[in-house]
């Protein structure tokens, strides 16, 4: 899988999976910014399913820790977490995942090459320039909108994996807005769900 794809031209066959990180700019020049990971033929295998799984579990638990007065870095260790355990249970980790999760470490992010969440705003990386404390040393607050966007990418040479897994890469990034309790999904009207995904990818084919 290429993180930061260029030139789009590519043929997609049968058993690939797509990954498609798209998003808009109103007249008021706000931004979105979203991902999804779908299966060419609509049907995800056995593998990709696994590795979906562990990215949307990541993904949960990032948006569980989004609320106000948390750490914005408190996102990517709880989805760093999730990744650790579940490449420990996939048995690629050549130690535990709570030895890969010590700083001095960090075996798991072989696979999980970028953070998991990004301001948004007036820029699709809305104060990237802004002082640490304020952005990521900072902590959330209401009003603050944001992307969750763990990714999960295996090399097609990675022979720390059986061969059915290697070439896959999967992200799935959705906006949010902090709220005074929590976080409010908003691009939930997009599936994420490996089922969900696989019933949107019928309904499309069928009406193409």
């Amino acid at each position: 899988p290429i993180f930061h794809w260029i030139r789009n031209d590519g043929k997609v066959k049968n058993g690939d999976l797509i990954l498609i990180d798209a998003g808009a700019e109103t007249n008021a020049y706000y931004t979105a910014d979203i991902t999804r990971t779908v299966p060419v033929n609509g049907k995800f295998t056995k593998a990709q399913r696994r590795i979906y799984d562990l990215v949307y579990a990541a993904q949960e638990a990032a948006m569980l820790v989004a609320r106000p007065g948390v750490e914005y870095g408190e996102m990517h260790k709880a989805a760093q977490t999730v990744f650790a355990h579940g490449l420990e249970a996939l048995g690629v980790l050549p130690m535990s995942a709570e030895e890969s999760l010590k700083p001095e470490n960090g075996l798991h992010r072989r696979w999980t090459v970028h953070g998991v969440s990004h301001m948004l705003g007036l820029d699709v990386h809305d104060c990237d320039g802004s002082r640490e404390e304020n952005y990521r040393d900072g902590e959330l607050k209401p009003g603050m909108i944001l992307t969750v966007e763990p990714g999960l990418y295996i090399h097609p040479d990675d022979e720390l994996f059986p061969i059915e897994y290697r070439g896959i890469g999967v992200r799935i990034e959705d906006d949010v807005l902090v709220t005074e309790t929590g976080c409010e999904v908003l691009s939930k009207g997009l599936p994420t769900q490996v089922d969900e995904v696989e019933a949107w990818m019928a309904k499309v084919k069928h009406s193409a």
